[in-house]
């Protein structure tokens, strides 16, 4: 029988009786040989089982699996006694997740802050206001602009001559990133969120569809659909944005020089990222523009708790 995501990391867990976190779990099953059992594949198994199981304990109250820890993330199973405080019960009704309480804009700032502190990206953002764009035909914006962009600079990580002889060999030493933000993902929503993000961020170095909420049905159509289009899919924590996750890579592509242009010309606020990205290049060092705050961790959490 070919084991699932699930399967496989109740199976796991089960017979090392400790907690793991995904990468544990994977380098046991490659150990045992029950990656040849499993109908988990692609190039981040680890992140596989990790994004089914955070899916699973999310959507059912009475999951088999429970988060045991957070720093690290660790997971466990329900039925085993780690030697720590009592694990809620089916009986035992949680609080209203935060990411419930907020709308899709004040998402925003988990998402920055995010960005801002992850090695793949560690860039600056801003949200796009579709409601200051000059087209304002029905339904037309959410189809043609990201809710955020960000992009990542060159001065940290090259030296001047590195970034010259870049510039002089045509190589982009900037990446710019797209972002389309939902509050949930489901399998009822997932075709029309993943292609409004193909549509409005694939002219971006790299495209992102973000949710805190992605249900096990959904992740599965989006790995589908992640392999022929190629926009990434992220899992915002805002409850800790540091254990958010990449939950599908995007597709590195050129940028599309004519969609900028098309959306700088009818949104002042894309207009004006793309001004002080220039700005910032022809100066040679990170020119401070209209980005997006970077909230501590103790200010995200006030406004999680709606404080």
């Amino acid at each position: 029988m070919t084991l699932t995501g699930l399967q496989l990391s109740k199976k796991i867990l089960l017979e090392t009786k400790v907690p793991m976190n995904p990468d544990e779990m994977w380098a046991y099953a490659l150990e045992k040989g029950y990656d040849r059992e499993t109908s988990v594949r692609g190039k981040t198994p680890a992140r596989t089982l990790g994004a089914q199981i955070y899916t699973n304990i999310q959507n059912h109250e009475d999951s088999d699996f429970v988060k045991v820890s957070v720093h690290p993330q660790k997971f466990g199973l329900r039925s085993i006694d780690y030697g720590s405080a009592p694990l809620p019960t089916k009986e035992q009704k949680a609080d209203p997740k935060a990411s419930d309480k907020l709308l899709e804009r004040e998402l925003h700032p988990f998402l920055v802050a995010f960005i801002n502190s992850d090695s793949h990206f560690h860039s600056h953002t801003r949200t796009i206001y579709h409601e200051n764009s000059s087209k304002s035909t029905k339904n037309a914006e959410k189809w043609m602009h990201p809710d955020l962009v960000s992009v990542r600079f060159p001065f940290d990580d090259l030296s001047d001559q590195s970034i010259t002889l870049a510039k002089n060999a045509g190589i982009d030493t900037i990446v710019i990133f797209s972002f389309e933000m939902k509050r949930e993902i489901n399998g009822g929503n997932v075709r029309e969120c993943y292609f409004q993000a193909v549509s409005n961020s694939s002219w971006a170095n790299e495209g992102y569809l973000v949710a805190p909420k992605i249900t096990t049905e959904a992740l599965e159509q989006l790995g589908r659909l992640n392999s022929s289009f190629g926009i990434g899919v992220i899992r915002l924590d805002v409850e800790d944005v540091h254990q958010s996750e990449i939950l599908l890579p995007s597709r590195d592509n050129d940028l599309d020089i004519g969609m900028i242009n098309d959306l700088s010309s009818i949104n002042p606020d894309f207009a004006d990222f793309i001004t002080t990205i220039n700005d910032s290049m022809q100066v040679g060092h990170f020119v401070k523009g209209k980005y997006d705050p970077v909230l501590g961790d103790d200010q995200l959490k006030k406004r999680c708790r709606g404080v």
